[in-house]
């Protein structure tokens, strides 16, 4: 221990914690309209069951004196086309152009598993639902794929989770910003909407090291009541959203037809011939 640290005591710790609620108070009005959409239905979102398509990702909110974190629907349809990836948030200038480059970043990625011998025969579309404002930054790209491989395989995901990560074009997950307010945005939904214990939240590996949460997700996390997973590849996430294997590919090209990308890359065979 350092020399000359300073231990707080419980009951100085009630007292710092009571001060940040205070001053969360005098700041948090964007927040409370925000988990007011969540509380009354206006924001549609789900932290229970499985969908095709569909993933909860993690964004920050703030304003001059205030950040804080809330969970987005990401969403992801196909149809018979040439293997275009579609933005839509960019198509209607809505999407900046980091997040554009998360995307293009993404689509190499899907290119590189499902395309290296034939063109995917699929257009993809994916957006951020009920997103009025802009998109910028790249720390939804491992969510957004993760919405296309479920689309493409027809395999649902968990909404019980949520995930924050940018990528690389090898899948590699990378560190974002607001770790911290994200996990916590999430953790309140999930009060809100109802609270079960598998619930949890997907990261970079290399977020570890910033978190810094709340007590009562501190302790709901040792309870094994909320998870935190802490990954190093997108292909990881996907196992934890579907319950299955991502899958290894073979020298031949082909994975295993008993995972998520074996089962993807049938569908798109079966599409091609």
């Amino acid at each position: 221990m350092w020399q000359g640290m300073h231990v707080l005591t419980s009951s100085e710790r009630d007292h710092v914690d009571q001060a940040l609620k205070n001053q969360e108070m005098r700041v948090n009005r964007l927040q409370d309209n925000v988990m007011e959409s969540f509380t009354n239905g206006t924001t549609l979102i789900h932290t229970t069951g499985s969908a095709i398509g569909q993933v909860n990702a993690l964004s920050v909110l703030s304003t001059s004196d205030h950040m804080f974190g809330a969970p987005n629907r990401i969403t992801a349809t196909t149809s018979y086309g040439d293997g275009e990836v579609i933005d839509i948030e960019r198509n209607v200038d809505l999407g900046g152009s980091l997040h554009s480059k998360g995307v293009m970043i993404l689509s190499s990625y899907i290119a590189s598993v499902f395309g290296k011998t034939a063109k995917i025969p699929l257009t993809t579309n994916i957006t951020f639902e009920q997103s009025y404002g802009g998109v910028d930054g790249d720390s939804a790209s491992m969510a957004e794929l993760c919405a296309v491989v479920s689309a493409f395989s027809k395999q649902p995901n968990r909404q019980d989770i949520a995930i924050t990560g940018s990528m690389n074009q090898f899948g590699e997950a990378q560190p974002i910003g607001g770790v911290n307010e994200k996990i916590e945005g999430f953790y309140d939904v999930c009060v809100i909407k109802g609270r079960h214990h598998e619930q949890g939240v997907i990261i970079p590996c290399s977020n570890v090291h910033n978190l810094m949460l709340r007590q009562d997700i501190v302790k709901a996390v040792e309870k094994g009541e909320f998870h935190i997973w802490a990954i190093d590849h997108v292909s990881e996430a996907i196992e934890l959203f579907t319950g299955k294997p991502a899958g290894e590919v073979s020298e031949e090209g082909s994975y295993p037809i008993n995972t998520i990308f074996g089962i993807a890359q049938a569908k798109l065979n079966a599409l091609r011939k």
